[in-house]
Order: structure tokens, then sequence, then C-alpha cells
């Protein structure tokens, strides 16, 4: 009865066994590797099956044979498979059982809206509709809480079907806190989930590896240095990083950790690019050196303070400051009077060079701001490189309300299937009860599962789900017309149906799951009340009837899935890279434009936000082979990049002169910001090749207007930071025309 948010573990086995890596002599050598992954994927799912069956016996024994309750060892019992079973909470054991017990209230509020909005059709509609909107959309608020919305969805569904009796709302409620606590205490105790590396501890780890990886201030840096450093970064990558884990939710603590996140993996890219690329074995300028020594210093304080993890006494902790001082004298570096010595071939190569040690040390700085935020200093924001720490001193109810807003539009992946979901219980509702459905809430639970978010998968699901469904009810038909009335053999069976059910479900597909609970219902509504046979037709029709809702539900709302909106919000996001670099370019070369409050940079992060959600949605939608598709991924990252100059270069030091010097940078800027315009109206449109092709960056003009700083010692402070600041810009610049040729490529 889960939902199938991918292939089975079957299948994807059947896919990976056929792919290119299966051929001699690679697959021979990734035998203990697959091996590995199959038995990890069947220990979850047979771990999960077990404690799921203990605790829903457990409570529907207690209340149904030990306590005489009928009512609540109906809720006791769905109460366990729908936040066991149903859901999908990530985590270790004890994070699954944090994440039910903290459910608590709000299944209490659920489960008495449900029970008084039973007096009426309409009313319990309106309900189901208001309730499955939220619930689903509460989903933008982090991975534990989306894992378990499902369930969530079923507390309110089970009461809000006649009987109207709110006389039995203490036994729904006490049947509820008995299921929650017994499947909490399961998964904290039965086969639980190993606990994995807190994410600080991670951060910690990356921060030594860089700090180790700084340390090497020129010549060949050792192998396995490099190598910790590697695996350390990618150890930070969203993908690698269990769901439960990660810093997704909207409060300060998790923003400081991604703002860190993203800080310390941009550090060891850059200290790696710097140590591997070409003439990086020769020595470097003593200021350079001392910055890398700074950067290694900075990094390893900033480990020790989250390894140890508590808040921050007053004048203690990592600083900035001593890193920003070395920064100064490299920032001073004779940069534009060596760039018009070398060949044209030499210049973007010496650019980049130098501009790796400069944006190591701004991430180190960025770094250190973060973990003091994580640690209780919200004073960072007042640091001269804080100014991309504005969400310092934002109240929680603040963050919360600009997350739960941003997805509040059509254009959200998110949005819309909240929509669909709660459209698709609302006309269920109304359908079983304007009919008078027996079991009427079966209709609305094969809605909820079967629902998915292209019609193609929906068609597939049904099909499945009606199979199993016909192949259990006759199974089920048969052993009621066998045992009858016999509640001892039903007894018995319920905990080897149930563990069958919600093993084989996983491991074997959707037809296996709906077959299988289609048994577990025969089975657990026998001890209940009298049954006959006829229980399994019943059941065959509610969920025959629910496919149907889900299926129209899915032709009727976004039946394409994420498919259009990859390309909607891809093109919204290359929009709000072209206005980014608009408003860094002004603030750079005429310090004008500030007067937005950072609302430019809000609407960067909300492009960002819904193109990453719209992808990752459409990437895990099985589609038929369609044309080429642009690289998203590199849209992703001009994003990065367009984010990462609004955040860093406005608050350096200087101003861009002469006038003819900042001219050039805002024709340059304006001539890759209207390359991104036009690569966003193609991705609107999607008919034809890109109107414009993107132009490299002219460094002739630029030299040809810019005067060679004097010797050194002899430039004014305002001259040099003049001069480090353009070439940071054009460094900037030509990323971002890097990101977007790479594009280009992919089209």
């Amino acid at each position: 009865m889960r939902p199938q948010q991918g292939a089975s573990p079957r299948r994807a086995r059947g896919r990976a066994a056929d792919g290119p890596a299966a051929a001699w002599p690679g697959g021979l050598r990734r035998l203990p590797e697959r091996a590995g992954e199959f038995v990890r994927g069947h220990r979850a799912v047979v771990g999960n099956a077990v404690r799921v069956t203990a605790a829903s016996c457990v409570a529907f024994y207690i209340c149904r044979y030990g306590l005489d309750r009928a009512v609540m060892s109906v809720y006791a019992t769905f109460t366990v498979v729908s936040l066991g079973a149903l859901a999908r909470i990530p985590g270790s054991g004890r994070q699954r059982a944090a994440t039910v017990l903290t459910a608590l209230p709000a299944g209490l509020v659920l489960i008495t809206l449900g029970t008084l909005l039973a007096v009426r059709t309409w009313s319990a509609v309106l309900g189901m509709l208001v309730v499955g909107f939220l619930v689903a959309y509460a989903g933008t608020t982090g991975p534990r809480i989306a894992g378990a919305a499902p369930g969530m969805q079923l507390l309110y569904i089970l009461p809000c079907f006649p009987p109207y009796a709110p006389d039995t709302l203490g036994q729904r409620l006490l049947g509820f806190l008995l299921g929650a606590v017994l499947l909490a205490a399961a998964q904290r105790i039965l086969l639980p989930e190993p606990d994995t590396p807190p994410f600080r501890r991670l951060l910690a780890g990356a921060a030594e590896a860089a700090a180790d990886l700084a340390g090497h201030h020129g010549g060949p840096v050792p192998e396995p240095v490099l190598a910790r450093a590697r695996t350390a970064a990618d150890a930070l990558r969203p993908a690698r990083i269990p769901p439960a884990d990660l810093p997704a939710a909207p409060s300060l603590a998790h923003k400081a950790m991604a703002h860190a996140a993203e800080a310390v993996r941009t550090l060891l890219n850059r200290l790696d690019a710097l140590h591997t690329a070409a003439g990086s074995q020769h020595a470097y300028r003593p200021e350079t050196t001392a910055l890398l020594r700074a950067v290694g210093d900075a990094a390893r304080e900033a480990a020790a303070a989250l390894r140890h993890g508590a808040r921050l006494p007053p004048g203690e902790g990592p600083r900035a400051g001593p890193l920003q001082s070395e920064l100064a004298p490299v920032r001073t570096h004779r940069a534009l009077d060596t760039l018009g010595r070398l060949s044209a071939d030499d210049r973007l190569t010496y650019l980049r060079r130098r501009s790796l040690v400069v944006q190591a040390a701004d991430s180190a700085v960025v770094l250190v701001l973060a973990t003091r935020l994580l640690l209780g200093d919200r004073d960072v924001d007042r640091d001269p490189a804080g100014h991309a720490f504005a969400y310092a001193r934002a109240h929680a109810a603040e963050l919360w309300w600009r997350r739960l807003t941003t997805h509040l539009t059509p254009r959200s992946v998110i949005f819309q299937n909240a929509c669909r979901f709660a459209l698709g219980l609302a006309a269920a509702r109304a359908v079983a009860g304007l009919l008078d459905l027996q079991h009427g809430f079966w209709v609305l639970l094969a809605t909820l599962t079967l629902t998915r978010t292209t019609s193609l998968e929906t068609r597939s699901a049904v099909r499945q789900a009606l199979l199993g469904t016909l192949i259990g009810a006759v199974v089920a038909g048969g052993l009621l017309a066998v045992v009858h009335n016999h509640g001892a053999v039903y007894a018995v069976l319920l905990p080897l149906v149930m563990l069958l059910a919600f093993t084989a479900g996983p491991l074997r597909g959707l037809a296996w799951a709906q077959g299988g609970f289609t048994l577990v219902v025969a089975v657990l509504f026998a001890q209940v009340a009298p049954v006959t046979w006829q229980l399994a037709p019943v059941r065959l029709e509610d969920v025959l009837a629910g496919s149907l809702i889900g299926l129209v539900c899915g032709l009727a709302a976004w039946p394409r899935g994420a498919a259009p909106e990859v390309r909607r919000n891809m093109a919204a996001l290359c929009q709000a890279v072209a206005d980014g670099i608009g408003r860094t370019a002004a603030l750079v070369a005429d310090r004008a434009g500030a007067a937005d409050g950072g609302a430019g940079i809000l609407a960067l992060n909300r492009a960002m936000v819904l193109a990453q959600e719209s992808l990752a949605q459409y990437q895990s939608e099985p589609r038929e082979p369609t044309a080429r598709q642009p690289d998203w991924p590199a849209v992703l990252v001009a994003g990065a990049d367009a984010r990462r100059g609004e955040r860093l270069l406005p608050g350096r030091p200087g101003r861009i002169t002469p006038h003819e010097v900042g001219a050039w940078l805002r024709q340059a800027a304006e001539s890759t910001a209207a390359d991104y315009r036009a690569l966003a109206r193609h991705l609107r449109t999607g008919d034809g090749p890109p109107e414009v092709l993107p132009r490299p960056l002219d460094l002739g003009a630029l030299l040809a207007v810019a005067p060679p700083v004097p010797p050194a010692g002899a430039a004014p402070p305002a001259r040099a930071d003049s001069a480090a600041l353009l070439v940071d810009s054009v460094i900037w610049l030509d990323a971002l025309t890097a990101d977007l040729a790479r594009i280009h490529r992919e089209m």
C-alpha cells in the first residue's frame, strides 16, 4: 500500500545488471558493492516490516482482547500502519522514534477534526480539502515532515466517515496514542536503523581536511591529503547525506549549517584546484603563504568549535579577523600590471589562479562566521564580510513564513502535488459519502496511495494495484469462507500476514503491496466484527473507485508532472541570474542599487529552490524517451555562482576606477546578462536553437582602458583595492560565461 516513488529494489537491480558496468571485468569488480547494497536494502525492508508488525499486533491485542475496545484497537493498529508503513519517515531508529513522538499533537488534532466534521458529508469533504492540502504542503519544511505526511493524511481519513460518533473520540485518541508510542518504541528497540554521523561532525571533518590542505604552501601535495579533502567534500553533497540529517528546515541553526556546508565545500574545491593547477608546485609569494596559513588556522578553529558543539562564551570561538588581515595584502597585489605582461592565452589562466586564493580565503571567512552563528553568535552580520548573513537576526516565525510562502505558487511542484492530493482526496470523500459506500475510507486510501505526479505513472500504478487487489481479494474471500468466525485463527494469522505483506510489498512492487494489504484488512476486520467472504469484493470495489478518482485527478491536474515546470523554473532561474548579474555589476562599479534591502538575492534564492525541487521530482519520474534535455545541473551551478558573487563582491573594499574601466565592467556584465535572458526565452518557448550564443569576455578591451598599477608600495590603497576588486569581478563574470557555454553544449 505504500506509494511507489521509484523502482523497487528488484527492478533497480535488474536494470543495474543489464548496464555496461555489468560487463566483464567491471561487473565482477562491483559484485561486493552490489552484494552490500542488496543486503542493506533487504535488511531495511525486513526490519521495518518486523517493527510495524510487532507494534501493530501488540496494540491490537491489548485493545481488542485485553481491554475489549474494538474502536480503540482499530485506531491503534492503523496508527502504526499509517506512520510505520504508509509514511516514509527517514533516519535512524532514534530519529524515526523522535519524529513519531513529535507528530503526536498534530495527530490528536487531525483525529479530533475528522471525528467532528464527519457529522455531514459536505463538512467532511471541506475538511478533507483543507487538511489534505495543508498536510501535503507541510512537506516544504523538511524531509522528516514530508516523509510523515502520507501517514498523517490517514489520521484524518479514518475518523471522517460515518458513523458520526463523537462519543468514541476518547477511544480513538487513546488508540492513536498507544499505537504511536508502541511504534516509537519499536523503531528504537527492534532492529533499529543505525545512527549516522551528525551533520556537524561532517562539517568538522571537512573543515579539518581543508586545514590540512591549506597547510601546503607550494610544492606537491601528498595524495592522501588530497584524497581526504575530496572525500570530505563529497560527503557533504546533499545526495550523499541521509534525508533526516540534511539541514533542510527553515530554522536558524539549519540555515547556518547549510551556509557553512556551502562555504566549506567551496573552500575544499578552491584549494584542490589551486594545488592541482598548472604551476602549482612553484613557491608562493610571501603574502599568499601567510594567507593560506591563516586559512588553515581559521578552518581548524571552526572544526574544533563544531566538534565541541556548545554555545560560544563572549569573546571565544573561531575568529575571522586574523584571516581578513592576511587577505588584505593579497588583494593589493599588482594584478593588472601582471596581467598586462602576459599573452592573451595566459591571461585567464593567471586570473583564475589568483582568484582561487582569494575565493578560498573568502570561503574560510564565511565558514567561520556561519560556525559562530550556528553556536549562537547573532552579531555575525555586523562583521565586514557578514552581509551574507542578513537572516541572522530574523525571528523564527519570519524564517518559517519565508519557507512556507516560497512554494505558494502554481510553478512549484510541491504546491502542485499538494493541490493534486487535496482535490483527489476531497473528490473521493464526496463520492464515498454520496454513494454511501461501505468501508468508504478504503476509497480514500486507494486515492492516497495510487495518485502519482504524472498520468503515465498513475495509469501504471492503477493497473498494478487492481491486479494485486483482485488476487488478494480472491485469497481473502476464500480464507473468510473457510475460517468463518473462528477468531483465534485470525489472531494467529494476523502477524504472519502482516509480516508477509509489509515485506513483499516494498521488495516485489505495488501489486504485491495491494494484494498483501487486502489480506491484512480481511484478517484484521474479521476480529473486530462478524464478516463474510463479501468483505473481499467490497475491498476490490473501493480500490477500483479510488483508483479511478486518482486516475482522473492525475489526468486533470498537471498530468505531465514536473517536465513543464522544470523548463519554466530553469528559465526563471536564468532570468534571476541575469538580474543578479546586473545588480552586482551596479553595486561593484557604481556602488549603487543597494536599496532593495536584499530582496534581489531573496528572489534568486527562491528561483533556485523552485528549480531544485522541480528537477528533483523530474528525475524521480519515469518518462518516455524524449528529445535531448539541457544540462539542468549546470543551470543550478550558474545560479550558485551568481549568488556567490552577489554575496561577496559588493562587500569588498574599493571602487572601480577610472570611469572607462567601470563602463567596461558594466558592458561586460550586461552582455553576459543578455545571454542568460536569451537562454531563459529559449527555455520558455523551446523553439529552435537559442537566439544568441554566449560571448567570451573581451579582455583586450579591458587592458586597453585599464591603467597599470604602480609598483608595490607606491599605489594608494584605494587604487590597489580597485584593481583587486576588478580582477575578482572579471573572474566571476568569466565563471558565469563558462557555465553558459557548458549549458549550450548540451542543448
